[in-house]
């Protein structure tokens, strides 16, 4: 591997432990607002929301079919993990059927 490329990859892997580790320490030590605090409630939500829509906006029909399991495995179960779960199985085989 050349030393360019070597130094890159450890520079990224030290800036990003930097701010995780830097995030924890000032958590630790100051109670975050309480606004702060519902923002962080709500950011897994809001990231499978990000993961989610592009594909849904290219109108993938395995993906529509998808988002629907997982929406009603969510209102189902309110299981976060089984309902993406649930979306995945589902993506695969509409995927599969269609293929």
């Amino acid at each position: 591997m050349r030393a360019d490329v070597l130094l890159a990859i450890l520079g990224m892997a030290a800036v990003s432990y930097a701010c995780r580790a830097g995030g924890y320490a000032i958590l630790r030590s100051v109670r975050p607002p309480e606004f702060v605090e519902a923002m962080l409630r709500h950011l897994p939500g809001a990231l499978f929301m990000a993961y989610a829509t592009p594909p849904l906006v290219a109108g993938s029909v395995p993906a529509w079919i998808g988002a629907a399991a997982v929406v009603g495995v969510q209102l189902a179960t309110r299981n976060l993990g089984l309902a993406i779960c649930a979306g995945v199985a589902a993506v695969w085989g509409a995927q599969a059927a269609l293929w």
